[in-house]
C-alpha cells in the first residue's frame, strides 16, 4: 500500500491490504489475466492451434506423455504411477525425470474431458509462463506496497531471454512456487510467524509436485534468504524463526516422501548421476551471460552468433532487467531484503559457474563442489548453468521491482496532482514491460500439426495393441533421444507396456538393447525379447519399400516364434511367442534374497536386463562390470544367489560348491553352499 510522506508515495516497510476484500482480489485476478494474455502473445502463433501443434518435437513430445501418464495412473493404479509404461522391464521409469504431478493436476479436466495429450500441454505451458509472472508479482508488492512494480517485475522474471531460451521445458517454465518460497520465508522471519512457516511449508509441498528440479533449487534459495537474515538479525528470536521453517522443510519432505522414494531408488539402484565431467561441461562461464537463444528476436543475430554456445547455457538476463535491479538496491524502504535478493542473486551466478574454475592455468574449486557432494538429489543435477539462468532470476527480477518502486516515488515527487502521478507512472511501467517483453520475444517455429487423438491417427497398429495391451517393441528404435521420443507420444493411444523410451536418462541396458535390435529378427534379439516377455514388434517399415523386398518382413518368415499378426502398410504388428525365460530366473530366486551378478560383462544386454527384472521384483542387485554408467556394488559376503553364465564354474567366481536352482537360455541361478533353499 503506498503513503503519503512529505508529499511524495512511498511503499511501507509492511504494507497492508487495500481497502475492500473484493476489490483487491478482483485486481489480482485481473493481473493474472494480463499475465496469462501476454503467455499467449509471448508464444504466438502456438494459439493458433493449441489442439494439435506443439512448441517443438523434442521435450514438448516427452512431456505431453508424462501429464497424460500421470493422469491415465491416478484413474487406473494410482500406487504404481511411477511405474511408467516406458523402458519397459525397468521400473520407477517415471523418475527419470520429473513427474510434472501439479502441472496435470491443473490440465487434468481438459485430458479427462477431451483425451486430447497436445491440448494439456499448450495449456500447460501458457499457465506456467502466467503464474510464474504473477508469482513475481505477489513477492514485490509484498515487498514495496506497488503493482505497478509487481507487473513490471513479473514480466521480468517470465519472460526474460534466459527464460525464454527454455520454452519447451516445461518444468523449467514452472518457476512459480520459488518467488512464493522467498516472500513466505520473509513473512516467517519478520513476525517469527508459525503460520507463514506453515505456508512456506506448503509452498514447499507444492513445488515439489510441480517438480523435483527446482525443489532442489529450493534449498541454495532458502539458504541464501534464511543466512542472510541472521546475518542481519543475530537475535534469539531470529533462531527460534529459523527452526519454525527448519520444522516446516521437515514437514514439508515427509508429505513429499511418497514422491521422492522412487527418485531415491533409481539413484541406488541405477547409480544415476552426473560425472564431474559432466558437471563441469556444462557449467557456466562469463561470456554465456552475453549469450542468447538464436531464436530471440531482437538479440539473436548480435549476441547469438558471438556468444551461443548451447540453449542451456544461454543465460542473458536482459538489459533491462539488470538497469532496473541495480537501480532497486537503491531503495532505502527495506533493509535487509535488497541486499538479500543480491545474495541469490551474486549466489545463484557464483553455483552457476559450477565445481571447479581455472585460475592461471590451474583448477581452483568453487562452492558448487560442496553442493554436489553434500545436498541429496545434486548429483543428478547436469547444469549447473540452470542456477544462474533461473534461480538468479528471482533475485534480480525483484530488485527490479524494487527499482521501479523507486522510479515511482521519484516521478511521483514531480508530477504533481495524483492523477498525473499515477498516469506518468502507469505510462512509465508500461514502457519498461514492453522493453523487457522486446528483449524476451523469441521467432520460435513450430512443426508440423499432429493427430491428437487416435480416432485422429487412424493407426490400424495402435488399435491392435491398445486391444492386447502386451509388452511391445517399436521398430526401429531411432538414434538418439529425440527420435525415440515419439513412442512415449503414441501410447498414450494405448498405454501397452514399451521396451522403448524418452527421458532425462535412459536406462543402462536401454542403448546396448537399441543397437543389438538393429539386426532384429535374429535368434539374439528373438531371445533378448522373449526373455523380457515381448509379445509384439511394432514395425514401421519405410515407405519407399514393398512388402516384398523389405528385408526384416522377409527374415520373419525364417524364424517359427514369429508372426505377422497385422499388415497396415507401412505399418506392422509382428507377435512374438511367448518365453519369458529371464523373469522365470528371477521368479526362481526366493522372495527378499539379494542376487550376485559377478559377470556382468560376459552378457551385458541379457544380464543387464535381468538385473531390471530382479529389482522389478524387490531383490537387491549386486555384480562386477558394467552396463553402460551402471556399475553394480560387489556382493557383500553372505550373498546366496548368483547368476552366472552356463559356462563359467561356480568356483571360478567366487561362490565354491554353490549348486544350480535353474537354467536358461545360457544363463545358470546358483545358490551358495551353506544357504538354505
Amino acid at each position: 500500500m503506498e503513503t503519503e510522506i512529505g508529499g511524495a508515495p512511498r511503499a511501507t516497510d509492511e504494507p497492508s491490504q487495500p481497502a475492500g476484500g473484493w476489490r483487491h482480489v478482483a485486481i489480482h485476478v485481473g493481473v493474472l489475466v494480463l499475465f496469462g494474455a501476454l503467455a499467449v502473445a509471448m508464444t504466438w502463433p502456438l494459439a493458433t492451434d493449441l489442439s494439435h501443434t506443439l512448441l517443438s518435437w523434442g521435450d514438448p513430445v516427452f512431456q505431453a506423455w508424462t501429464m497424460a501418464w500421470d493422469v491415465h495412473a491416478w484413474r487406473t493404479d494410482p500406487l504404481r504411477v511411477f511405474d511408467a509404461n516406458i523402458f519397459y522391464p525397468y521400473r520407477n521409469t517415471l523418475a527419470f525425470a520429473d513427474h510434472l504431478f501439479g502441472q496435470a493436476a491443473l490440465v487434468a479436466p481438459v485430458l479427462l474431458a477431451t483425451g486430447n495429450v497436445i491440448l494439456a500441454d499448450n495449456l500447460a505451458v501458457l499457465l506456467a509462463l502466467a503464474l510464474s509472472g504473477f508469482a513475481m508479482y505477489l513477492l514485490v508488492v509484498d515487498l514495496t506496497g506497488s503493482r505497478l512494480a509487481g507487473v513490471v517485475a513479473g514480466v521480468a522474471y517470465a519472460y526474460l531471454p534466459a527464460r525464454m531460451a527454455h520454452l519447451e521445458h516445461l518444468n523449467l517454465l514452472s518457476a512459480q512456487w520459488l518467488p512464493l518460497a522467498v516472500l513466505t520465508a520473509r513473512r516467517a522471519l519478520r513476525g517469527n510467524s508459525f503460520r507463514w512457516a506453515v505456508a512456506l511449508g506448503a509452498v514447499i509441498v507444492a513445488q515439489g509436485l510441480f517438480g523435483v528440479y527446482y525443489l532442489m533449487f529450493l534449498v541454495p534459495l532458502l539458504g541464501f534468504v534464511v543466512g542472510s537474515y541472521l546475518l542481519w538479525h543475530p537475535t534469539r528470536a531470529s533462531l527460534i524463526a529459523t527452526a519454525k521453517i527448519a520444522a516446516a522443510g521437515l514437514v514439508a519432505t515427509l508429505v513429499l516422501l511418497p514422491t521422492l522414494l522412487p527418485y531415491l531408488e533409481v539413484n541406488t539402484e541405477l547409480s544415476i548421476q552426473r560425472t564431474m565431467g559432466e558437471v563441469v561441461k556444462w557449467s557456466a562461464q562469463a561470456s554465456d551471460y552475453l549469450a542468447v537463444h538464436p531464436y530471440n528476436r531482437l538479440y539473436g543475430g548480435l549476441l547469438s552468433e558471438r556468444f551461443h554456445r548451447h540453449l542451456e547455457q544461454d543465460l542473458f538476463p536482459g538489459v533491462l532487467l539488470v538497469v532496473l535491479g541495480l537501480i532497486g538496491l537503491a531503495y532505502r524502504r527495506l533493509g535487509w531484503e535488497r541486499w538479500m535478493l543480491l545474495i541469490v542473486v551474486v549466489g545463484s551466478l557464483v553455483l552457476s559457474f559450477g565445481p571447479e574454475a581455472e585460475f592461471g592455468g590451474r583448477s581452483v574449486p568453487l562452492p558448487y563442489r560442496l553442493v554436489y557432494e553434500l545436498v541429496p538429489g545434486f548429483k543428478a543435477v547436469r547444469v549447473p548453468a540452470r542456477l544462474g539462468g533461473l534461480l538468479a532470476p528471482v533475485g534480480l527480477a525483484a530488485l527490479a521491482g524494487l527499482g521501479v518502486a523507486l522510479i515511482q516515488q521519484r516521478l511521483g515527487m514531480l508530477a504533481g496532482s495524483e492523477v498525473r502521478r499515477h498516469l506518468v507512472t502507469a505510462t512509465l511501467a508500461g514502457i519498461l514491460a514492453v522493453g523487457i517483453l522486446a528483449e524476451g520475444a523469441m521467432a520460435w517455429p513450430l512443426p508440423d500439426p499432429l493427430p491428437a487423438t487416435a480416432a485422429e491417427a487412424r493407426r490400424a497398429d495402435y488399435d491392435w495393441l491398445a486391444e492386447h495391451r502386451v509388452p511391445a517393441l517399436e521398430l526401429p528404435m531411432g538414434e538418439g533421444l529425440i527420435a525415440s521420443a515419439w513412442p512415449n507420444f503414441w501410447s498414450t493411444f494405448h498405454w501397452a507396456p514399451l521396451v522403448n523410451g524418452y527421458s532425462s536418462f535412459a536406462p543402462p541396458a536401454y542403448y546396448p538393447l537399441r543397437d543389438a535390435m538393429r539386426d532384429f529378427p535374429s535368434r539374439e534379439t528373438i531371445r533378448l525379447l522373449q526373455g523380457i516377455g515381448v509379445r509384439a514388434v511394432l514395425y514401421h517399415a519405410d515407405t519407399a519399400t514393398t512388402a516384398e523386398r523389405d528385408a526384416l518382413l522377409r527374415r520373419v518368415e525364417d524364424f517359427a516364434e514369429l508372426q505377422v499378426e497385422l499388415a497396415a502398410p507401412p505399418d506392422y504388428v509382428i507377435t512374438v511367442a511367448p518365453d519369458p525365460w529371464l523373469w522365470e530366473l528371477a521368479e526362481a530366486v526366493p522372495d527378499g534374497a539379494a542376487v550376485d551378478l559377478p559377470q556382468l560383462d560376459a552378457d551385458p544386454i541379457a544380464l543387464g536386463l535381468l538385473g531390471a527384472i530382479l529389482q522389478r521384483n524387490g531383490h537387491t542387485v549386486y555384480g562386477q562390470g558394467t552396463v553402460e554408467y551402471w556399475t553394480p556394488p560387489p556382493a557383500p559376503p553372505g550373498t546366496c544367489y548368483a547368476v552366472l553364465p552356463r559356462d563359467t564354474a561356480p568356483d571360478a567366481a567366487g561362490y565354491p560348491g554353490a549348486s544350480a536352482v535353474a537354467s536358461r537360455e545360457g544363463l545358470t541361478l546358483y545358490r551358495a553352499a551353506g544357504c538354505a533353499e
